[in-house]
């Protein structure tokens, strides 16, 4: 059987925690991404309530597969990092504390050149987090796909694959021109995490992005076989690219998901 497990964005099935729960174990489910924010957000979270979350989801035999940290302005751009990088610290001890072992970050186009402005933002942002993220036990992983592979393994070099990975997102890399198949060649060990989106080949847009699980061109089967050989066996986490919930989408997602996982079990 495959190794690799399924999970849902919370976010994408339901704006009330509880509800989407629930939903995420009917679709059948092996885990949840929750987002650090709404009434989810680490400084408002007090220690009950993150003790009733992971009692909620293991009420319902779920798994906190990821932490996703959303960020208005990244790690490339050097105003106001002190606050973000306060951010990024607490949704590590939200992690910790709800059983994560992940904490996804959109840390904005990564800059092919590490001197630039930004280069050196992004540099000074995870040599901060690294220490934090390794003494908890949690990978902070880079969302895929503004750029390439090669230039995001370059910036995550000098820290453990354990510590500083990516969460692979193809449907990224489509839509801005790269082969998902050539670019996780590159990222091998440093998947940490894992968004399973579809999209067509096209311009950036919204439209590019909001297609149907399996009804697009990413070559979702190709790249969990190349997972599988990497050897990776994390979740593989179905979500939408609408900012609402899309409970019915999610629903005829999974079962996309589900075969490729089944029809990938010799591999």
């Amino acid at each position: 059987m495959s190794r690799l497990k399924t999970a849902v964005r919370l976010l994408s099935l339901a704006t009330e925690p509880r509800e989407g729960f629930l939903r995420a174990a009917r679709l059948g489910a092996q885990g949840v991404e929750i987002d650090a924010s709404n009434g989810l957000k680490p400084r408002e979270l007090s220690s009950t309530g993150r003790r009733e979350l992971r009692t909620v989801a293991a009420g319902y035999q779920l798994k906190i597969a990821a932490v996703r940290a959303p960020l208005k302005r990244g790690l490339v751009c050097p105003e106001g990092m002190e606050a973000r990088l306060e951010f990024l610290e607490a949704a590590i001890g939200l992690a910790v504390d709800i059983g994560a072992k992940v904490v996804v970050i959109e840390a904005g186009q990564v800059p092919d050149k590490s001197e630039s402005s930004g280069g050196r933002a992004l540099s000074a942002s995870l040599a901060h987090l690294a220490p934090v993220a390794e003494k908890c036990g949690v990978a902070m992983a880079l969302v895929t796909g503004l750029e390439s592979a090669e230039v995001l393994v370059a910036a995550l070099a000098s820290y453990p694959a354990e510590v500083m990975g990516a969460a692979l997102d193809p449907a990224n890399w489509m839509v801005y021109g790269f082969d998902p198949c050539q670019e996780l060649e590159h990222l091998a060990g440093r998947v940490r995490h894992v968004h399973a989106r579809d999209a067509r080949r096209s311009s950036p847009s919204r439209a590019a992005l909001d297609i149907p699980l399996g009804e697009g061109d990413v070559p979702w089967p190709v790249l969990l076989a190349h997972l599988s050989v990497f050897g990776y066996e994390g979740y593989i986490t179905i979500e939408d690219a609408s900012s609402e919930p899309q409970a019915e989408a999610m629903a005829l997602a999974m079962p996309v998901l589900r075969n490729w996982l089944s029809a990938g079990r010799g591999m």
